[in-house]
């Protein structure tokens, strides 16, 4: 199970997945598990897409309702998501995803 330590890291991880409109994202962040190898690439994938869209917002102005910052959330996730996915078995998917970055 994906476990967050803070509230704010899974809204703000739900938050992109609904304004990327990433239906799959979201049913594997809902469950809270990756059921195999090809969920734990896309959600890896996935993060990388959260991360670049964060970027965009914060350079057009857009105000996200976490006052410290895309990047402060997007370092506790990328902790959580692969500290999971190692736990999980599925370290080589996500360094394998870092590596194309």
């Amino acid at each position: 199970m994906i476990e967050y330590k803070f509230d704010e890291e899974k809204e703000y991880i739900l938050h992109y997945a609904k304004k990327l409109h990433d239906n799959r994202t979201l049913d594997i962040l809902n469950s809270g598990n990756v059921n195999d190898a090809e969920d734990a690439i896309y959600i890896s994938q996935y993060f990388w897409r959260m991360v670049d869209s964060s970027i965009e917002d914060e350079d057009a102005g857009i105000e996200l309702p976490w006052p410290e910052g895309a990047e402060f959330w997007n370092e506790k996730i990328m902790n959580t998501l692969s500290g999971y996915l190692e736990r999980a078995g599925y370290e080589s998917e996500w360094d394998s995803v870092v590596d194309e970055q």
